[in-house]
């Protein structure tokens, strides 16, 4: 390192980079607020109105009937005023508290349980749409999918610590005017007392939060995997296994021990903290100069120089845990904001997320089938991870059948995903239509294939909405019935659905239905390749979608994806060789490369690994 380098690092430089940094930490704290605060009152501004008037009107009433009508009646005591006086003004508050009471039902008992849900919805369709835009990339990330699945779950908890700031702030500001301005008139020397404790409470409550919130850090990946050994015992998908493999379920139970184990050691890291700082706010500060140097202080005033009335030293030190409340809450108002801007830091960035592949830019797509041309690609899922597909160069011809076979790990579906744009290759390029398809709108290149993945997933929805992948209406489903029947034919279906109750309206999983019906391996399978057929699409990937069906239905979708592909261009990835021996050209890929290339006749003839390979299946297809 240069000399003339070392002052930007250790001189006053440095120093003045961190006051940076704090005013933008700062500046950043009150835009997450405004952030909330802008998604909450658009949607539901008399909500937040009345939430702000419930924090005033609460105080207000607290000011009016401890400290004022308390006073009042205390000082009819004292003085020996007549009884009526303090009777009559009993009944002015209570007046005022049975008015005040109606609305402030109908908040606290309809309007809250209404509205929250509201604001939890409008921040999470938000969170929803953004998932759907981001790049697999972000799933191939651990840290960046670990602030992700963070910033979702925090996403009601910070809506609601946020509304919790606005009424505390509202309720500190009330009371700090009203009790601040009493304590003026009759004893300004209280304030001093209440503002040390405030200033002491503040920077304690700033080392706690900020305890808490690195917690909470280093626990989230202990958490997310506790939570995933407690689905696997709880989901019926895993029922099975857990019950033929019961070591599988004890390994299972040993992980989740040592994740609850990292748990509490990363709790015991911070406990002596957490409780010194804890004993701090709530006794030391407090009870010490307020509760001990001011009730001395008031004694001495009134019994000593009488220079204060009783009732009125009674009503001071009443309304100092008041005061003392409402700086405390203002001590620690900042700590609190600063520690939900950090989860609302994790939520705008995932919102603000720029996707490399825009779903909506880009040219448009020629109309037809086009030439599909892969040139010297190579791709890597991280830039330190290994290649995955290393050099592959490949042209198919508008409406040529071909099949990518391999062993596990052979690169097959990650060549799948770059023909669909799902990744950009790390080096050369794809074009459809001797187009770059960089170039190309993801969103109309997409609708232009066709595909069934191996990792298909059934949604709690209806039997045409699974199909179509999209919400539909009683009507909308009645006017497209024929062709969804149709698809769901052509992927050999046709006889489950004329034995299903309520046909293309039945509910999938009986998760959410009772009437619902939980299909076989083999029947989701059918219904997801239906997905395909459906769509109309150029160019169909069919990923190993045979693997959960028998040898009779595996035989007749083939014959139906002669039919339904017919001009269609074709890609079957599969482990079973029955579905290869039709293509026009097989491509068998290893470690990422393509080390054979040809029809099936001509590579049984070379007797290289895809003839290996068929020779190892081959029993089943004679």
């Amino acid at each position: 390192m240069s000399k003339k380098l070392r002052p930007h690092i250790y001189g006053p430089e440095f120093k003045e980079s961190e006051n940076v940094q704090k005013n933008k930490s700062r500046s950043s704290v009150w835009k997450n607020q405004v952030f909330l605060w802008k998604l909450c009152f658009k949607t539901c501004p008399g909500f937040m109105i009345y939430h702000l008037y419930d924090a005033f009107r609460y105080q207000g009433m607290i000011f009016l009937e401890h400290v004022l009508g308390i006073r009042y009646v205390l000082r009819c005591a004292e003085f020996h005023e007549p009884f009526t006086k303090a009777l009559l003004y009993i009944g002015i508050i209570l007046l005022i508290n049975m008015i005040q009471i109606i609305p402030d039902g109908f908040y606290c008992y309809s309007w809250k349980f209404k509205c929250r849900p509201r604001l939890y919805r409008a921040l999470k369709e938000q969170m929803f749409k953004k998932a759907s835009e981001i790049d697999l990339y972000c799933y191939d990330d651990p840290a960046y999918y670990n602030d992700f699945v963070l910033s979702v779950s925090e996403s009601e908890n910070a809506i609601d610590r946020f509304l919790d700031l606005l009424n505390m702030t509202v309720q500190a500001l009330t009371t700090l005017f009203t009790t601040g301005i009493f304590f003026l008139v009759l004893d300004p020397i209280g304030v001093v007392f209440v503002f040390a404790s405030f200033i002491l409470r503040f920077f304690v409550s700033k080392s706690l939060n900020k305890v808490n919130y690195e917690n909470r850090v280093a626990v989230n990946p202990h958490i997310r995997k506790r939570d995933y050994v407690s689905r696997v015992f709880y989901l019926k998908d895993f029922a099975k296994e857990l019950r033929l493999h019961p070591n599988a379920g004890k390994q299972l139970e040993q992980e989740f021990a040592e994740a609850n184990d990292e748990i509490i050691k990363e709790h015991k890291k911070v406990a002596g903290k957490r409780i010194w700082f804890q004993f701090l706010k709530d006794y030391g500060v407090g009870d010490f100069l307020i509760d001990g140097l001011y009730i001395t202080y008031l004694v001495y005033k009134a019994a000593v120089l009488h220079t204060v009335n009783y009732s009125d030293a009674v009503i001071l030190f009443n309304r100092t845990g008041s005061l003392r409340g409402s700086m405390g809450k203002f001590a620690d108002l900042g700590p609190k904001a600063h520690e939900n801007s950090m989860f609302i830091d994790k939520i705008r960035s995932f919102l603000a997320y720029e996707p490399r592949l825009k779903d909506d830019v880009g040219d448009n797509v020629p109309e037809g089938a086009g030439e599909l041309s892969l040139s010297h690609v190579t791709f890597k899922y991280s830039e330190t991870g290994r290649t995955v597909l290393d050099d592959i160069s490949l042209t198919v011809k508008p409406g040529e059948h071909i099949a990518i076979v391999g062993y596990n790990g052979a690169g097959k579906t990650t060549l799948i995903k770059l023909l669909m744009r799902l990744y950009d290759p790390t080096s050369g390029t794809i074009t459809y239509h001797d187009k770059n398809v960089a170039t190309l709108c993801p969103r109309e290149y997409h609708k232009r294939i066709g595909v069934v993945f191996q990792d298909y997933q059934m949604f709690g929805a209806n039997l045409a909405e699974n199909v179509v992948m999209d919400n539909m209406t009683k009507e909308e489903i009645e006017e497209k019935s024929p062709v969804i029947t149709q698809a769901l034919t052509s992927a050999g279906f046709e006889h489950k659905l004329n034995h299903l109750p309520d046909r293309l309206f039945t509910q999938v999983t009986t998760e959410f239905d009772k009437k619902g019906v939980d299909f076989s391996g083999g029947e989701s399978q059918k219904v997801a390749i239906s997905r395909a057929f459906y769509k109309n699409a150029d160019i169909l990937i069919m990923d190993e979608p045979s693997s959960a069906l028998d040898p009779i239905a595996e035989y007749e979708l083939n014959k139906a994806m002669e039919t339904a592909a017919k001009g269609k261009t074709v890609f079957y990835i599969s482990h079973r060789l029955s579905t290869t021996r039709d293509a026009d050209r097989i491509i068998m890929l290893e470690r990422g490369r393509i080390i054979e290339e040809g029809t099936h006749t001509e590579l049984l003839s070379k007797n290289g690994k895809y003839a290996e390979m068929w020779n190892a299946q081959a029993g089943k297809y004679n």
